[in-house]
């Protein structure tokens, strides 16, 4: 149980530190006005564990709900697989959605560089389904596995749509995230980078999904457990 303890407590980190820096970001006048100054990386990480103990010592918390099927489970069940790739899909959803609302971020996605309200709503559907089919794995859902099977493989022409058409926005975009940092990135090295793109994507799906073969669903037949029996430890 306590393997599953962490995981609950990384879920719970990743989205609380995200909701911080969500805030941060969207009224920075207010981390000034309460801190006096801007609010630094370690002053966002140590709000985020404040407010984590806070949520846990009311009983509130996402990833104890997330985790309720698998604290059922009698020990030995393989449950590492659902686990690992769960919570990298559960956080990589929100770190994308996230990617919104970081200044001058021009990321390109399906064609469209500049952050219009077409964009942004695509960027955020597509990251609401990434971190649902992580919370999938992490429920043991029936079906999880093919919905995840689905996303990973529509990585792939995602990918290819922006080195294809849209080089010169990804070379830009990685420049300018490095110099919003005060850190150095030359062109070439960008456009390295954006070459072995494509083929690190490929890479990177055919480890998700032969992770992805050793994952568990529960049976369809049974339903998923909540409440009281999701916070037992």
């Amino acid at each position: 149980m306590r393997k599953l303890l962490f995981v609950s407590l990384c879920l719970d980190f990743v989205w609380v530190n995200a909701a911080v820096v969500l805030v941060v970001r969207l009224f920075p006048g207010i981390a000034e006005t309460v801190l006096g100054q801007p609010t630094s990386w370690a002053a966002r990480q140590v709000l985020s564990l404040i407010l984590l103990s806070l949520m846990r010592v009311a009983n509130a918390s996402i990833g104890e709900w997330l985790l309720a099927y698998a604290r059922t489970e009698p020990p030995g069940r393989r449950q590492w697989a659902n686990l690992l790739l769960g919570t990298l899909g559960f956080g990589s959803g929100i770190w994308y959605l996230l990617q919104l609302t970081e200044p001058g971020d021009t990321t390109p996605f399906l064609f469209m560089v500049e952050n219009t309200p077409l964009k942004l709503a695509a960027v955020a559907v597509f990251s609401a389904c990434y971190s649902w089919c992580g919370a999938m794995l992490l429920r043991f859902e029936p079906r999880a596995k093919f919905y995840n099977v689905l996303l990973f493989v529509s990585i792939i022409p995602l990918t290819a749509i922006n080195v294809i058409f849209s080089r010169d926005a990804m070379i830009a975009t990685m420049v300018a995230r490095a110099a919003s940092k005060g850190r150095s990135f030359p062109v070439e090295k960008a456009e390295a980078y954006v070459r072995v793109s494509l083929y690190f994507t490929v890479l990177l799906i055919a480890i998700m999904l032969t992770l992805l073969y050793f994952c568990r669903e529960r049976p369809a037949a049974e339903r998923p457990l909540e409440g009281a029996q999701g916070g037992e430890v």
